[in-house]
């Protein structure tokens, strides 16, 4: 019986707890006096206790241990922490390392006695100072994290090292730790990867992983993923996680959906939400492995009960839409409301709108605007282009033009095109900002190079009227095509009634009727009245025997040339004039080359210069290759260096280049960059361009 209680507190202790080491008497003493045979009369629980008790009574360092851990864990009597306590005091107090570090354990958790962090220093310190690894350890991480104390790196690193130097995988990589950011002690990354390799060599998952974040961060990527893949197959959550953030970032491996799932699904059933959330994510939006709504749903499901804010605005989505699920607005506004209530900007937008409309709630504006602001000052740009109108429009707000320009601008630093183009409006006309004409004319040529509809409107009738640039009949026309073609109804309009009062009926018709089409009232007032002269007209010159030039009513070039001699172009400009023609001939160059500043005596010096991005120089080069003069003749390499010469702002290489596009010399036929590049041009005054743009309208019709 007693050899079998014996046995049961020798293997309840810890393995360093037979040893007591460096008491008073020395290690040497100790080791004899535990090695001292053991009386084997059969003695009972009770007995043993009883005698236990009064060998502890009497001062015997073993006994009293025993007893000690037989109180703190319940073995064979009632448990009762503060007995252990109180023997474990006994035992300590003579010098014994492990019932030091047992000790100052209780004084550090409050167990058998109220917690007191400075007592639980001074005990782990006691056992530290005996080289006990576990002590030093727990002495290193009261300084490093200030308790019971000021934190103090120094100690800190001081036992951190002392513990490492015995092995310790845990001081090792708080060592590591210490050397690589340089606190308690002077950076050292050799000495910081030496000691992160330590602790992963003992295969400790945590270390493995820090060293794979530390190779990451030095740029040894494979190495990195070695050890994160060393460590997540240890079962490391946070390797785990690392490796599904890489496969499905695509960082340092090829993006790979199906790895980043497996990953992921590792840590998400472990409850981490993050990784429930992008599990979801990938079955529900991945392009690389079978969509599974089911399971989508189920993680989002997951994740959203944990108040992750993003899974329940996506999950609010799939209620809204009856996307894999009943429909239900309801439960949809409730996840948005909970999404929103965390911050999440895009929610609070979601039920501003629910809010707008009246879908699963009241219809309220005051409500809809209270959460629009909170989703503008988060950061959300379509949420700070509503505000912005609300502000315009006075709904669930007084009308305030600063307000109004103000979220503008919001939104249109986040690239938003449709505050863009309304804060352009406020600042031709100064309302709540200050008026800077020359920055809106800006902001709506690069929207009109986007194919903003409505900001070829503007610049319509910014050069038709000619009050902030000088007034440009053929840019305003050129301008309104576009926004014509972009589906702009009062474009569209516009155009329509140009075209009745040249009296080209067909297109007046065509432009009314797309108009008209979307609704718009003066269009299909006007588009009336055409059909009804186009109609009289057709009937009068039927009469007239002339039905041959009223029946080539077209728009084309061939017709607007017959036209020409008796009635106005439409684009104000001699369609019948050369106009592509504009690369210049082998006499041109000449004259080119000899009236340059920057003279070429040789083509060697020509291409050296074009090399070293001269403009001119890659504009007369492009033109030797395009006729095969002094070069061999190379339509693709004088197409690449008339495109070098026309980004660097040269207006007769913008006009070739523009040329080289509509004629396919070197690319493929382009109209819409012919347009760009001609455009760009005209803006700076060329007549050339303008010519070019004249012939592009017209083949466009």
């Amino acid at each position: 019986m007693i050899k079998f209680i014996s046995l049961l507190l020798f293997i309840a202790l810890p393995v360093q707890a037979l040893q007591l080491l460096q008491p008073k008497e020395g290690h040497d003493t100790v080791k004899q006096r535990l090695e001292e045979p053991v009386d084997e009369q059969s003695l009972s629980a009770k007995q043993l206790h009883i005698q236990l008790r009064k060998s502890a009574k009497s001062g015997d360092a073993r006994s009293q241990f025993s007893l000690a851990n037989m109180y703190h864990k319940g073995m064979n009597v009632k448990q009762d922490v503060k007995l252990a306590f109180y023997w474990y005091t006994q035992v300590a107090e003579q010098g014994y390392a492990t019932a030091q570090f047992n000790l100052a354990e209780d004084y550090y958790r409050g167990v058998g006695v109220t917690q007191d962090l400075e007592q639980a220093l001074f005990w782990y310190e006691k056992s530290a100072q005996q080289d006990f690894v576990d002590a030093q350890y727990k002495v290193a991480k009261m300084y490093h994290e200030g308790e019971a104390s000021t934190v103090d790196y120094d100690q800190a690193h001081y036992w951190y090292e002392r513990a490492a130097q015995l092995g310790f995988a845990p001081a090792q990589l708080e060592l590591a730790k210490l050397y690589e950011i340089g606190l308690g002690t002077e950076k050292d990354l050799r000495l910081a990867q030496h000691w992160y390799e330590k602790a992963a060599i003992q295969l400790d998952a945590e270390a493995q992983y820090y060293l794979a974040d530390f190779f990451e961060r030095q740029g040894e990527p494979m190495q990195s993923l070695l050890m994160y893949r060393k460590s997540a197959n240890q079962g490391f959550t946070l390797s785990q996680s690392r490796l599904s953030d890489l496969y499905n970032r695509g960082y340092l491996v090829n993006q790979d959906d199906a790895l980043a799932l497996k990953w992921a699904l590792l840590v998400a059933k472990k409850g981490e939400v993050d990784a429930q959330f992008l599990s979801a994510q990938i079955y529900h939006q991945s392009t690389q492995i079978k969509p599974d709504l089911p399971q989508a749903l189920k993680w989002y499901n997951k994740a959203a009960e944990q108040n992750h804010a993003k899974a329940q605005y996506q999950l609010a989505t799939l209620y809204a839409k009856g996307n894999g699920v009943d429909q239900d607005t309801n439960r949809a506004v409730q996840l948005y409301q909970a999404a929103a209530n965390q911050g999440l900007a895009v929610a609070q937008h979601a039920l501003a709108l629910r809010y707008l409309r009246g879908e699963g709630v009241e219809k309220e504006d005051t409500k809809a605007t209270e959460w629009l602001l909170k989703s503008a000052k988060g950061g959300y740009a379509p949420a700070q282009y509503l505000l912005a109108l609300r502000y315009k429009l006075g709904q669930g707000v007084e009308k305030d033009t600063e307000q109004e320009a103000y979220w503008y601008q919001k939104a249109a630093d986040q690239g938003n095109t449709e505050a863009r183009y309304h804060l352009a409006l406020l600042l031709l006309t100064g309302d709540g900002v200050d008026k800077d004409s020359e920055k809106a004319l800006s902001m709506l040529l690069n929207l009109s190079i986007q194919e903003h509809a409505l900001a070829q409107y503007q610049l319509y009738k910014i050069y038709n009227q000619g009050e902030i640039v000088n007034r440009d009949e053929t840019l305003a026309r050129v301008y309104l095509h576009r926004s014509s073609e972009g589906g702009y109804s009062i474009a569209q309009f516009q155009l329509g009634h140009l075209y009745q009062q040249k009296q080209l009926w067909q297109d007046a018709v065509k432009w009314l009727t797309l108009s008209a089409q979307k609704n718009y009232a003066p269009a299909k007032s006007l588009l009336a009245e055409v059909k009804l002269a186009a109609d009289k007209i057709a009937e009068e010159r039927a009469n007239s025997d002339n039905t041959e030039v009223l029946e080539s009513n077209d728009t084309d070039l061939e017709t607007l040339q017959i036209q020409s001699e008796s009635a106005p172009s439409l684009l104000g400009v001699n369609l019948n004039e050369p106009v592509l023609n504009l690369i210049p001939n082998e006499n041109q160059i000449a004259r080119s080359l000899a009236d340059n500043t920057k003279v070429m005596s040789n083509v060697e010096k020509l291409v050296i210069s074009a090399k070293q991005g001269n403009p001119i120089a890659q504009h007369n080069l492009s033109t030797l290759f395009s006729i095969g003069a002094l070069v061999p003749k190379d339509n693709r390499k004088a197409f690449m260096l008339m495109q070098e010469a026309a980004k660097q702002g040269l207006t007769q290489s913008q006009n070739s280049l523009a040329m080289m596009y509509i004629n396919g010399v070197g690319v493929e036929p382009d109209y819409q960059s012919a347009y760009f590049w001609a455009s760009t041009s005209t803006r700076q005054g060329d007549q050339e361009g303008k010519q070019i743009l004249s012939y592009l309208i017209s083949i466009a019709q």
